[in-house]
């Protein structure tokens, strides 16, 4: 059995401005700096065995802050990264809207079945991020660890692990530094819980 704490990046400054980074690499702000050492105060009594993150700035300094509680390295794996955008990365909504006015209409009616210029594709990004997460459990057959991504990476993870439909809009949402408890264990996935941000919410770790 394989256990995973999937843990959301803290705030970055394009979060706080409402910007879709996809693979632009923004640096956490303050809060965000603030959350990713409240994440790591609620691990730090967990037993983890490896720390895995996307490369990106925002993921790498959330799990850093995480891995400095265990001495551990961060191990980065672009296979991990949030998913390129296109076109649309670095835009705002209302930039989206603006400037792409038939796409952000149908946009809104069902996101992941819209095609968007010089973007990845969904099912080859659930393909790298499975192909990523099936080598971490590997390694890891007895084991907890820790995964710093992002939300994309994590919804499109599940939708796969679950068999829903890649291009049909997908209902889990990723607070910053929320954690998340999923199991594999011979071939079953287990959730345990999901998007759980006592430790920002309070103030505090819990």
């Amino acid at each position: 059995m394989t256990r995973l704490l999937l843990v959301r990046h803290g705030q970055s400054e394009w979060n706080a401005a409402g910007r879709i980074q996809g693979q632009i690499d923004i640096q956490l702000d303050e809060i965000g700096l603030q959350q990713a050492q409240r994440i790591a105060d609620r691990l730090a009594d967990e037993t983890v065995a490896a720390i895995y993150s996307s490369p990106l700035l925002r993921a790498k300094v959330t799990a850093e802050a995480i891995a400095a509680r265990f001495n551990l390295p961060v191990k980065l794996d672009p296979r991990l990264m949030e998913y390129d955008f296109g076109v649309i990365s670095g835009s705002t909504w209302n930039d989206v809207v603006e400037n792409h006015p038939e796409f952000a209409g149908r946009w809104l009616e069902d996101p992941w079945a819209v095609p968007v210029t010089g973007s990845e594709g969904r099912v080859n990004f659930a393909a790298r991020v499975m192909s990523a997460v099936q080598d971490i459990t590997a390694q890891h057959p007895a084991e907890q660890v820790v995964v710093v991504a992002h939300g994309g990476t994590f919804g499109v993870y599940l939708t796969a692990m679950l068999g829903l439909d890649l291009n049909r809009r997908h209902p889990f949402h990723f607070g910053n530094t929320s954690l998340s408890l999923v199991e594999v264990r011979d071939g079953a996935f287990h959730i345990h819980y999901l998007n759980n941000t006592c430790h920002v919410l309070n103030g505090q770790a819990r």
